[in-house]
C-alpha cells in the first residue's frame, strides 16, 4: 500500500492511497489543478483514480470535487448525511456515482476493506476509515472533537496512522480568533489537541505500528515542537514512545509517497 498527503489543515486536505489496482483519493479540498500538479510531481496520472471517498462536506475537504468529478467519473463513497448535505442526492450530475457508506459497516474495493468510523464534528455525518489489506491496516482519523471508546479497539495496532494533531490549547486561546471560532475547536465537535490526539494514540498504537502523520495542523495555533513536546509527555505516561516510529507532518505541501 501507497500513501501520499497532498494537502492538509484549514486550506485544503486531500490524500492518495494506492494499492494494487486501486487508487483512492480521500477528499478533494484544493484545487484541481493543485491535485494534478502533486500527482505529475509523483508520476501518477490524476485520471487514472479508480475512487474517490468524501470524510465529510466541509470546504476545506471538497472545494476541488466538482472539477475533478468532471474530468474523472469515478464512484463517490460517503455518508448519507454528507451526501445530503452536498446536495449529491439530488443533483443529476453525481447522483448515480454516489455510493452511501455507513460507520461500522465494512465494504470491498478490490481485495482492500474499508471500515467508516464515526467522528464527532461540526458536519452533517463525518466519517473516517480503516484501510485493510492482507498485511496493512491503516487508520485515518481527522476532523473530530474527540474519539468514543468504541474506536479504541477498532483502530488498535494499526500500522500506520493519519491521525489529526491540531492545536495547543494555550495558543489557541492566546490566538486572534474570534471566541466563537475557539469555542467550536474546543468542544467536542471540534478538533483534537495536540495532548488529546496523543493519549488516543497511546492506547491505539501497538507491536506493528511503524509510523504516523500528524495531521490538520493549525498554522496559526500549533506548533511542530509543541506537538513533538506533547506526544513525547503523553506517551512517556502511558509507557509508549516515538523513538521507533516515523513521524511526518502534513502541511500544504506534499509529503513524499510512504510505502506502508
Amino acid at each position: 500500500m501507497k500513501l501520499y498527503s497532498i494537502a492538509s489543515g484549514s486550506s485544503g486536505n486531500a490524500t492518495y492511497i494506492e494499492h494494487e489496482n486501486l487508487r483512492i483519493l480521500v477528499d478533494a479540498g484544493i484545487s484541481f489543478k493543485k491535485l494534478s500538479n502533486a500527482f505529475l510531481s509523483e508520476n501518477i496520472n490524476i485520471l487514472h483514480l479508480t475512487h474517490v471517498l468524501i470524510t465529510h462536506e466541509h470546504v476545506d475537504h471538497i472545494r476541488g470535487m466538482e472539477t475533478l468529478y468532471s474530468n474523472i467519473r469515478v464512484p463517490l463513497y460517503t455518508s448519507y448525511g454528507t451526501a445530503k448535505s452536498m446536495k449529491y442526492l439530488d443533483n443529476d450530475k453525481f447522483v448515480d456515482s454516489v455510493r452511501i457508506i455507513e460507520a461500522f459497516s465494512p465494504f470491498k474495493l478490490g481485495s482492500m476493506t474499508i471500515t467508516p468510523i464515526p467522528l464527532s464534528h461540526d458536519a452533517a455525518e463525518p466519517l473516517g476509515f480503516i484501510f485493510e489489506t492482507s498485511n496493512i491496516k491503516l487508520g485515518y482519523v481527522t476532523d473530530t472533537g474527540y474519539i468514543r471508546e468504541t474506536l479504541i479497539e477498532p483502530l488498535s495496532n494499526c500500522d500506520f496512522y493519519y491521525f489529526e494533531a491540531n492545536h495547543d490549547p494555550i495558543m489557541l486561546k492566546n490566538s486572534n480568533r474570534p471566541y466563537p471560532t475557539i469555542h467550536r475547536i474546543l468542544t467536542e465537535r471540534g478538533h483534537l489537541s495536540n495532548e488529546d490526539s496523543a493519549y488516543y494514540l497511546s492506547k491505539m498504537m501497538g507491536p506493528r505500528t511503524k509510523g504516523i502523520i500528524m495531521a490538520h495542523i493549525s498554522d496559526e495555533c500549533n506548533s511542530l515542537d509543541k506537538i513533538k513536546t506533547t506526544y513525547e509527555t503523553v506517551l512517556k505516561a502511558n509507557q509508549k514512545s516515538l523513538d521507533s516510529l516515523k513521524v511526518y507532518y502534513a502541511s500544504q505541501t506534499p509529503l513524499e509517497v510512504i510505502e506502508l
